[in-house]
């Protein structure tokens, strides 16, 4: 079957997904088993292209063979913290004469500085055999791409998990639109084929989130306090972008309850003061790394020496810089993060051709759904979940300055046109997925639909068939978005980039 064939059987697939929700929103006999296939379904999807991009084009994820390094460095040295500057690199292509033996180049500096976790975790996967030479090891990439991919998958379990058990059951187009959001963006899948520590990001800031969402809904136990501080200790430990993510919506949740309901007990409540030696945990690692390098992540500038560094991809001489004023600076800056969120970015680029078309811009149109939320007509559909949305959102939106700061600092600097990874903000893809289905689910409500009855609340004939016009335009808007999000991602690879 061809890779268009395939594409268009996807489409027709996921319609009459969309023909079943609308279906059993109206009928109620079967709604909860057709709502858990929803999950199970994208969840196989999402999977399914994990190992297709795997077995099509292996070693493309991003960094793979830095993070591969990383590893084999943990292994050799058996350091619990990293010696950074004495971390090198795998050759990034095997040798000539064995297509699973690679050369450690010790006349190179690793420049992934990230935090251990990850890496101690996948020293399970095994998949390194040494070989006569000192210099060469054989990498089993397979073995410990399947063990990622294992670790994302949690991580992708909870994030669904958290649409399951918070949504109205009574609507399975909801579910549907927060499944689709949160399996719809192309690096999420992508990003399963390969090694990267985005995959226990994803779990570790699901687990924060988890958390957050409990301690909204008022349930402030053991539990509750656990899942944030394992949640927000293990990004730390793991990757400082979903680490800034989650202390931030942590602190900003903090306050305003502690605002809301007047009391510093009510929130922080004795089970928090049993967790405080999980977050010292954090705390250790940040002393270490400040002391030894004066930052609270080293980086390859400060690790490495400066003809090293200057001889790498994030230096750019003098002579060759692109001028830009900041304005273009700034437009190129979100023409290239918005197409990365869209399209995939990584050792292969498959980009849309543009952040303003059809395939983009229902992607791109999720950054901006949460922030409504705040409105009275939206708190009345997401109610206990307003809070940790919008606080998700608010550190979104922080996190996104600091980046733009960082990458434009880097271009003044160093020359250097990157810095605009959107898929850092993966693991806090459940806030753009509520932010749409509360917004949609606002419109019907404020139309008159009555969820205790499942109908339009009746007045006059003529009054009656309006709404009900409008219900089912607000459900065909919902039902296309969700088609647009959902061709965006594999079948628009399908059919414009798979070979």
């Amino acid at each position: 079957m061809s890779n268009n064939a395939i594409a268009i059987s996807l489409l027709i697939g996921f319609t009459i997904l969309l023909l079943l929700s609308y279906y059993f929103a109206v009928k109620k006999r079967g709604r909860r088993i057709f709502i858990a296939f929803i999950y199970i379904a994208m969840l196989i999807y999402t999977i399914s292209q994990g190992l297709y991009y795997a077995k099509t084009m292996p070693g493309t994820s991003p960094d793979e063979s830095a993070h591969i390094s990383y590893i084999y460095y943990l292994n050799q040295s058996h350091e619990i913290i990293p010696t950074f500057e004495d971390m090198h690199l795998f050759s990034s292509a095997p040798m000539k004469w064995s297509v699973d033996n690679y050369w450690y180049q010790e006349d190179s500096v690793n420049y992934v500085c990230h935090p251990p976790l990850y890496y101690h975790l996948m020293r399970l996967a095994g998949g390194f055999t040494p070989t006569e030479d000192p210099a060469v090891a054989t990498i089993d990439k397979f073995a410990m791409r399947y063990f990622s991919m294992g670790i994302y998958i949690i991580g992708l379990i909870l994030l669904l998990y958290i649409g399951y058990s918070r949504l109205d059951k009574a609507r399975p187009w909801l579910h549907l639109l927060y499944a689709t959001v949160v399996t719809s963006i192309p690096m999420m899948a992508y990003e399963l084929c390969g090694v990267t520590n985005d995959a226990l990001a994803l779990v570790t800031a699901a687990l924060c989130a988890l958390g957050l969402i409990r301690f909204c809904e008022e349930k402030r136990g053991y539990l509750t306090y656990i899942l944030i501080a394992v949640g927000i200790t293990g990004s730390y430990l793991t990757k400082m972008t979903a680490a800034l993510l989650c202390i931030i919506t942590s602190l900003l949740v903090l306050v305003i309850t502690m605002i809301m309901e007047k009391s510093l007990k009510n929130s922080l409540k004795k089970e928090f003061f049993v967790t405080i030696p999980i977050y010292l945990l954090a705390l250790i690692y940040f002393i270490h790394i400040y002391r030894a390098y004066g930052s609270w992540q080293p980086s390859l500038e400060v690790i490495s020496t400066p003809e090293y560094f200057h001889n790498t991809i994030y230096y750019i001489d003098p002579k060759e810089r692109v001028s830009f004023t900041t304005g273009e600076y700034f437009t190129y800056y979100f023409s290239r993060f918005f197409l990365s969120w869209s399209g995939i970015e990584a050792g292969q680029r498959f980009m849309k051709f543009s952040p303003f078309s059809k395939a983009t811009l229902p992607a791109e149109l999720l950054w901006f759904l949460p922030a409504l939320v705040i409105l009275p007509w939206v708190k009345n559909v997401s109610k206990k979940l307003t809070l940790p949305v919008f606080a998700g959102w608010i550190s979104c939106i922080i996190s996104f300055i600091l980046q733009a700061k960082s990458a434009y600092g880097t271009y003044l600097t160093r020359g250097y046109m990157g810095g605009f990874q959107s898929r850092y903000y993966l693991p806090f893809i459940f806030v753009f997925a509520f932010g749409l289905v509360f917004f949609l689910q606002s419109l019907v409500v404020a139309n008159g639909y009555d969820p205790e009855t499942e109908t339009i609340v009746i007045t006059d004939l003529s009054t009656y068939s309006r709404k009900f016009f409008r219900n089912q335009l607000i459900y065909l808007v919902a039902l296309a978005y969700a088609f647009l999000l959902f061709y965006g991602n594999f079948p628009f690879f399908l059919m414009h980039f798979a070979q």
